[in-house]
């Protein structure tokens, strides 16, 4: 349920970051749809681990950073449009300073994986988790801030701070 829920907020992040950043309706599109389905290889990760309320071990680690290959795997057969977010997908835990999952850094990450990745992140910081409760959407901020140029894009910073101070990073809670 909270992945449910978290894959929808990041989508409505996301697409309102992409925005801000004037990205295509086309664009804006695979970005709401890889947003959605970003996490769909947690489906495979032990619930022992995902729901773990300590610091994960390296072994865990290793496990759960599996969970975007394991998407790719489930996705692959789709086909048609929603192949265009494949390569999104894979990149969603890239840093713009290449000491993500993969090496890929800067330019060489999809703008679109680039926006997730803040919409992702700051979704996490501001969400109850069972290791620990979720921070204020003001102190999440300044983390992405601070993370602009290593973790993040400057310019995905950039368009989330907009967002940000324009009230776009509010999502009412889902009702299932």
């Amino acid at each position: 349920k909270y992945t449910q829920h978290h894959s929808y907020r990041v989508s409505v992040y996301a697409t309102r970051i992409a925005h801000c950043l004037g990205l295509c309706d086309e664009r804006l599109e695979d970005i709401r749809a890889a947003a959605l389905l970003h996490d769909i290889g947690k489906l495979d990760i032990s619930r022992e681990i995902l729901y773990k309320a300590a610091r994960l071990n390296p072994d865990e680690f290793e496990e759960i950073k599996t969970h975007v290959q394991k998407g790719i795997d489930k996705l692959q057969p789709v086909g048609g449009s929603l192949r265009r977010i494949l390569p999104i997908i894979l990149a969603h835990h890239d840093k713009f300073n290449g000491t993500g999952y993969r090496p890929t850094q800067g330019e060489k990450i999809p703008i679109e994986s680039r926006v997730i990745s803040v919409a992702d992140v700051y979704d996490s910081l501001i969400s109850d988790r069972p290791y620990r409760k979720g921070m204020s959407p003001f102190e999440a901020r300044d983390i992405i801030t601070k993370g602009s140029g290593s973790d993040f894009d400057p310019t995905v910073v950039s368009a989330f701070e907009m967002a940000f101070n324009n009230r776009q990073m509010e999502v009412p809670e889902v009702l299932v």
